[in-house]
């Protein structure tokens, strides 16, 4: 499957899509400039890293496709293995190629989980 088949795929069939009972942290990020919205719904382990997640959000492909991956791929991280993955990992989950007006959908649900490390409910 080619990048542009999974970003369609992940967009029609969101991995980790739904709602996580009794989550440790909930977090919201949006893109004011396209609507774009994201809430992470995830729980650290006693060592901090992220043992589980869900997520729910309306956008674009990209931006749906982003937090779908990120949501398969972050399971296991703590924030310096996060912070370490960075946007070039987004990108790269993504193809390896995100034009500049795209960027703040591909990288919403990543700055999101970031802030699973730092803000949110608890």
């Amino acid at each position: 499957m080619d990048y542009r088949q999974e970003i369609i795929d992940h967009y029609k069939h969101p991995r980790n899509f739904g709602d996580l009972e009794e989550p440790c942290i909930v977090v919201r990020e949006n893109n004011a400039a396209c609507g774009d919205m994201v809430e992470i719904k995830g729980r650290l382990d006693p060592e901090g890293r992220i043992h589980f997640l869900r997520w729910r959000g309306v956008g674009c492909a990209i931006s749906t496709a982003a937090a779908s991956m990120l949501s398969e791929e972050v399971v296991g991280m703590d924030k310096s293995d996060l912070e370490k993955f960075g946007v070039d990992g987004v990108v790269g989950l993504l193809g390896g190629e995100i034009n500049a007006g795209r960027m703040k959908c591909a990288t919403l649900a990543y700055n999101a989980i970031l802030k699973l490390f730092t803000t949110g409910v608890r």
